[in-house]
This record gives structure tokens, C-alpha cells and sequence, in this order.
């Protein structure tokens, strides 16, 4: 797909799409979101703020009615998408086929395996706390997934929860992972937790790795968090802090550390 020229008719009041946190303003964009991430807007998107918007705010009256009537007769949330992609004009036949495509393919999953790609994808750009919201939805359902299934949600939110800084949650999460998929790489990811978020309890946190790995996995643990360990301390990083703190004049040392403070709020607030 190549650019998309938008028309002249701009939104005053913009439609907000929650799962996105992002506003919408033409019928083009619209197009082009639903178009891009339909794993993810089919998530509450076809709604009466939706026909208000077309109608009230982009003037595509007959669109809206067309639409309304869809919803009301029970059409699935994902032939109203298509219909809104076909309706454009601002596809080919062929991108519109893919997309009939896509949109079939989800109408056939279950809902929570489209809730985990949705936590997935969140997960993949770092907004953690959305993703964690959706795994803890999927382990909540009332679902028939096997445990592999099972087993790599409580995985997935494991890491979400480290990468959250809740080291509780994420060793219980990673635990109850390897109990139901039996993998030792789990394991060697338990005893990096455990490295990095050390308690002052040791004596606890030994007893429940031995519980937990075999002498001999322990020991290729350690090495490899060693070796990964030696690679931090290489790291951009790592030598961005050392050169702050190397900086002789105060004045100037406290604005680096300012700018990287605020580096490190900006990086966590796109967590949530």
C-alpha cells in the first residue's frame, strides 16, 4: 500500500480508539488503522461512537445508516469492518481480498487466542501493563486451551510482570509456566529473576531454586547469566551512566542526570 491522500473533511472532535490510544480525524485514517491492525481493532471499535462520528463528524450519513443497520441485524463486528474497507475505494481488489482474508481467519479463532495476540503484540512494544490487563483476562476465561496454551500465557505475562519490576508476580507466573509446559528453558529464565531481583532473604531464594533446577542446570544458569552479565557492563548503557558521573563540572553533571532520569520516566510510562 502506498501513501493515502486524505480529503479535506477533518474531524473537530476526534474518535479515539482506546486499544490504540490514538485519534482519529478523516475517514482515510480510519481506513488505514482498521486496515494495518485488525488483530487489534476489532476490539470494541464498531459502536454507536463510531456511527456518530461518521455521521456528526465526517458528514457520511448514508455510510452511518448503512452501517447501523448492520449492527442492529446482528452482522459480525468483522463483516462491518470489511464492508468499511470495500466501501473506501482506497484499496485494490487484491489488498481487499487479503484483508476478507484476515478478518475470516479471526472471526474463527477463539477469543482468547485473539486476546493473546493482542497481549502479544502489546508485549512487543512495550506497553507491559496493557499486556499483562489482557493475559490476566485470558487466564480468567473459561477456556478450552491445552496446556501449552496455557503455559505460554502465564509465561508471556511472567516476563510483562518483570518487566514491570514485580518480582513476585513474575517468579509465581514463570513458576506456575514451567509446571504446565515442562520447559527447562523456564527454568534458566526462573534463575536470571532470581539473580537480578535478589532478596535479602538468600537462604529462600536458594532453597527455591534447588527446588526447582537440577544441580547441573543450575550450574549453566550461572555461567550464562555470568556471560550475560559481563555484557551489560559493556553496554551503551552502562557506559552513558559511568560518563555522567565522570563529568567533573556539578552543573553540568546535574542537567546529564536530569536528561537520563526523564529518559528512564519517559521509557516507563510507554510500559502502560
Amino acid at each position: 500500500m502506498g501513501l493515502i491522500l486524505c480529503e479535506s473533511v477533518m474531524a473537530k472532535n476526534p474518535f479515539h480508539i482506546d486499544v490504540l490510544s490514538l485519534d482519529i480525524y478523516s475517514y482515510e485514517e480510519l481506513c488505514y488503522i482498521i486496515f494495518e491492525n485488525p488483530i487489534l481493532i476489532t476490539e470494541g471499535i464498531v459502536s454507536e461512537t463510531l456511527i456518530d462520528f461518521l455521521r456528526n463528524e465526517l458528514g457520511l450519513g448514508a455510510l452511518a445508516d448503512i452501517l447501523r443497520r448492520k449492527m442492529s441485524t446482528g452482522t459480525d463486528d468483522e463483516d462491518i469492518l470489511v464492508y468499511i474497507i470495500d466501501s473506501s475505494g482506497l484499496y485494490n481488489n487484491a489488498e481487499s481480498i487479503i484483508f476478507r482474508n484476515v478478518m475470516g481467519k479471526i472471526k474463527k479463532m477463539a477469543i482468547w487466542e485473539v486476546t493473546k495476540q493482542r497481549a502479544d503484540y502489546m508485549f512487543y512494544i512495550g506497553k507491559y501493563e496493557l499486556a499483562k490487563k489482557y493475559y490476566i483476562e485470558i487466564l480468567e476465561m473459561d477456556t478450552k486451551a491445552d496446556d501449552s496454551f496455557t503455559g505460554s500465557v502465564h509465561h508471556n505475562l511472567g516476563v510483562a510482570y518483570a518487566n514491570l519490576f514485580l518480582y513476585d508476580e513474575a517468579f509465581e507466573a514463570l513458576k506456575k509456566s514451567y509446571e504446565l509446559t515442562n520447559d527447562e528453558a523456564i527454568l534458566m529464565e526462573i534463575y536470571f529473576l532470581k539473580r537480578i531481583f535478589a532478596s535479602s532473604d538468600e537462604g529462600k531464594d536458594e532453597d527455591q531454586m534447588s527446588e526447582l533446577l537440577k544441580p547441573e542446570l543450575i550450574g549453566e544458569a550461572k555461567k550464562t547469566f555470568d556471560i550475560a552479565l559481563e555484557g551489560v557492563g559493556e553496554s551503551e548503557m552502562i557506559k552513558k551512566i559511568e560518563s555522567i558521573f565522570a563529568e567533573e563540572n556539578k552543573n553540568e553533571k546535574k542537567k546529564l542526570i536530569g536528561e537520563y532520569i526523564a529518559t528512564l520516566k519517559a521509557d516507563y510510562r510507554n510500559m502502560k
